[in-house]
């Protein structure tokens, strides 16, 4: 065991060390809350040009009404070094009782030479609800939907207005009793001892959604921030002879061990660090109700199993390959395994409880991710769910490991081309 250590000590140093640690640790959070400031404030600045656009309204009253969205909608949207968004400029450019041809062509030269944006065609028969003819948006950027939505919006809350008052009915009227009612989440009324009732408490989105999210981003990051290092650290031992030393005074497997045990020293700091800090933004948010040490626990005892068992993957394959770019190819199955296991997660948000996410959670690439998103869900799993995934999990790892040890005692002192499936397994056998 003291060699055990040792070699974990070494390998704990040699990351903190490192300059991927001290990024990941500190220049990730900075760059991660400058990308979110950025695209706020460039969400607001990225389209401020002013966007003519002709309409030619067959019904000879619609126009008015977009006339007077777009006056509101530039003054919502201010002027100058303040403006925040696009101006909508119309122009009306005629109707069925002015004109005896098409005036799609022309108006689809005038946009090809820059002078309008886009034009809409609104048929005379629009305000008839039994017809179906549709109101044509037409431009030549038409991947650009900012003008075709507030188009649609306003056109549409228009027509309605005079169908409505066609019909003989109060838009008013119609508008305060169809007016949207939200539905609030709470959780549920909890009985007391005496049989006195307590009030449910609402649930926001952080607790439905931000909780989750956090732990399965840190559990990837923590588990994916050591890959890199772990390739290059064996490729350079092995292509320097310095396995070869190493393996004249410890055995493959206790050298494969000190390593693991590095990289989950490594993986907790980084926790521990970001967990640290999240703590201490909902003290600051003013939700200290959110914070669950009994999920903190959970989350530690999945990413010790995950950082071993995907070390274990990483370690094994790298040591059978002779250079980068041959591990870069035999890595790629632990890789997709990790990316799988993450990408599938964001399914189990949907339906925590579903027979899918419950299925996933008892398959062991895929356990420390999706039982601890169900976790952080409430109601959450059954608790005989959640010990049986760990349970299953930590079989999984050491039998992982073991196999990784076989893999690791041949592929250090290989050469040349790497293995084969069959000759991986092969060596397992041995």
């Amino acid at each position: 065991m003291t060699r055990i250590f040792a070699v974990a000590q070494n390998e704990l140093m040699g990351l903190l060390r490192s300059k991927f640690f001290i990024v990941g640790l500190l220049v990730v959070p900075v760059l991660v809350g400058g990308v979110m400031t950025f695209m706020a404030y460039a969400s607001s600045r990225v389209d401020r040009e002013d966007r003519r656009f002709a309409v030619v309204d067959d019904t000879g009253v619609v126009y008015p009404a977009i006339e007077a969205a777009a006056t509101r909608h530039n003054e919502e949207a201010g002027e100058g070094l303040t403006r925040d968004g696009p101006h909508f400029l119309p122009e009306r450019v005629g109707t069925d009782k002015t004109r005896s041809n098409d005036p799609t062509p022309g108006l689809s030269d005038r946009v090809r030479h820059g002078e309008i944006f886009a034009f809409v065609v609104i048929p005379a028969d629009v305000l008839d609800s039994t017809t179906g003819e549709p109101i044509k948006y037409y431009s030549a950027n038409t991947s650009y939907t900012r003008l075709s939505s507030w188009l649609s919006t306003n056109i549409g809350a228009e027509i309605q207005r005079r169908r409505l008052t066609n019909a003989g009915v109060d838009p008013a009227l119609v508008a305060r009793l169809t007016k949207r009612v939200d539905v609030s989440p709470y959780g549920l009324v909890e009985r007391r001892a005496d049989g006195t009732t307590t009030s449910a408490r609402a649930v926001d989105e952080i607790e439905r959604f931000g909780i989750p999210i956090f732990f399965l981003v840190l559990m990837f990051m923590s588990v994916m921030s050591n890959a890199q290092h772990l390739i290059n650290t064996i490729i350079e031992e092995k292509m320097s002879k310095i396995s070869e030393v190493l393996l004249g005074s410890i055995t493959a497997f206790e050298l494969l061990a000190g390593k693991l045990l590095g990289v989950v020293a490594v993986s907790l700091l980084l926790a521990v660090v970001y967990l640290a800090g999240g703590i201490y933004t909902l003290f600051n948010v003013g939700r200290p109700d959110l914070i669950d040490l009994g999920l903190v626990g959970w989350f530690l005892v999945f990413l010790v199993s995950a950082s071993l068992l995907y070390g274990s993957l990483f370690q094994a394959l790298s040591s059978a390959c002779s250079d980068l770019k041959d591990a870069q190819s035999m890595l790629q199955p632990a890789m997709m395994a990790l990316m799988m296991a993450y990408f599938a997660s964001m399914m189990v948000i949907r339906a925590p409880d579903s027979a899918f996410a419950t299925t996933l959670s008892f398959i062991p690439p895929l356990t420390p991710f999706a039982m601890l998103l169900r976790l952080t869900m409430p109601p959450g799993p059954p608790i005989w769910q959640a010990l049986l995934s760990v349970a299953i999990l930590v079989a999984a790892t050491v039998a992982v490991i073991w196999a990784a040890g076989r893999i690791f005692r041949v592929g250090l002192l290989m050469q040349g081309k790497p293995p084969n499936l069959p000759e991986l397994l092969r060596w397992i056998g041995k």
